[in-house]
């Protein structure tokens, strides 16, 4: 003999998963109604979702011989949990006010869908959630008793992270030791943040707040966003990474390096500086919702004093069009105006065959003559007559 899983509304959910969109319905459908006796019923669940959804009531996990006693059971796609409910909520013995529902979550007219959507005659009433959901359930079935039910949604206003950014190494020498001292203090410290770290080494820091990306050269697109950029290198000439930061008037988190107070940079008005023994990290933690407001002077380069005056020719050099004849079968898609030109003449292949004739500029020639990665020719130039 089972426990009895007593409430007015049960909202069952069969596999209580990591992710998927029935997830997150059952959690809103709680998050929403949490001020009616409502609980959640699962037969599997990930740990992380029940311990979200159980902020708003109970979860149950049914084990064969449990009873679920209710007034509504809201269900989804496994109607087999219909056998361990109380026959007094089945269609035929159902008050007006109680009875079993199903949210029809899936487009069953779309040929993913292999198999019939579920159903069973002691189901009072089904739930599409869009008007076509409805329409095409109809479709499917002939059944009347279909409705239209938008998911539950609220969205409650939370503080935004922090956006953290560094784009480094994750060596010694780049203070790998203090951004994982950094990341275990701000978490230990309950910060509402997010750091992105750009690098090839993504093993370091275990923090759910770290998110490693590959490196790329477009980072700007962070840095632009960013609340703070972090570098902690035990020794830099002039990081780009901080001149970056600053230019863009995006405070720093930095070690106190020697030429820092050099080129401008102050601690608490445009960064804060953490000892190289990390023995202000508390501090940094408890200052960094204090972000620092400021405007940065640029740096002089001065190259314009060294570089001869002369006239760029580039702009012609990449003007200039030279006739190619290939000479070894290749797949190229660095060059856009050469995948292009590829995708025009062979219907999408990005394919190219000895005897092939195409005109292109001459820095893709240059590439294709064998200023490559595998130091391959792969054409030659015809000369023009």
């Amino acid at each position: 003999m089972g426990k009895v899983i007593k409430h007015a509304n049960i909202v069952y959910i069969k596999d209580f998963s990591q992710i998927g969109g029935v997830e997150t319905f059952s959690y809103e459908m709680v998050k929403k109604y949490k001020d009616l006796d409502i609980a959640i019923v699962y037969q599997t669940g990930d740990i992380k979702q029940l311990q979200r959804a159980r902020k708003y009531c109970r979860a149950y996990k049914l084990e064969p011989g449990d009873t679920i006693d209710c007034k509504v059971a809201i269900i989804n796609y496994d109607t087999s949990v219909i056998d361990q409910i109380t026959p007094k909520i089945w269609k035929e013995n159902a008050k007006e006010d109680e009875g079993i529902f199903q949210v029809v979550h899936g487009d069953y007219e779309n040929p993913a869908y292999k198999w019939k959507p579920p159903t069973d005659d002691r189901i009072k009433g089904y739930f599409g959630v869009t008007k076509y959901i409805t329409e095409s359930f109809k479709r499917i079935t002939g059944f009347k008793n279909v409705s239209l039910h938008y998911n539950p949604l609220t969205i409650e206003n939370r503080e935004k992270p922090l956006i953290l950014v560094s784009a480094t190494r994750l060596s010694p020498i780049k203070g790998k030791d203090r951004m994982i001292k950094l990341a275990k203090s701000l978490d230990e410290s309950g910060i509402n943040y997010i750091w992105y770290i750009f690098t090839n080494d993504t093993d370091a820091i275990d923090s759910p707040n770290v998110v490693y990306m590959k490196p790329r050269l477009d980072v700007y697109k962070w840095m632009d966003q960013a609340d703070y950029i972090i570098q902690l290198s035990d020794t830099e000439a002039c990081s780009y990474t901080i001149n970056e930061a600053l230019y863009r008037n995006v405070p720093v988190i930095v070690t106190p390096l020697p030429y820092l107070e050099e080129i401008g940079v102050k601690d608490g008005e445009n960064a804060y500086i953490m000892e190289f023994d990390c023995g202000n990290i508390n501090d940094i933690v408890k200052k960094i919702k204090k972000v620092p407001k400021f405007t940065f002077k640029h740096l002089e380069d001065k190259y314009d004093e060294v570089l001869y005056k002369s006239k760029s020719h580039y702009k012609e050099y990449l003007n200039e069009r030279v006739n190619c004849k290939v000479t070894q079968h290749f797949t190229l898609g660095r060059f856009d105006e050469l995948e292009n030109l590829i995708r025009a003449k062979k219907g999408g292949y990005g394919e190219l065959n000895p005897g092939d004739t195409f005109m292109c500029t001459k820095d893709i020639a240059d590439y294709l003559l064998g200023d490559n990665k595998y130091h391959r020719a792969y054409i030659k130039i015809k000369k023009t007559p």
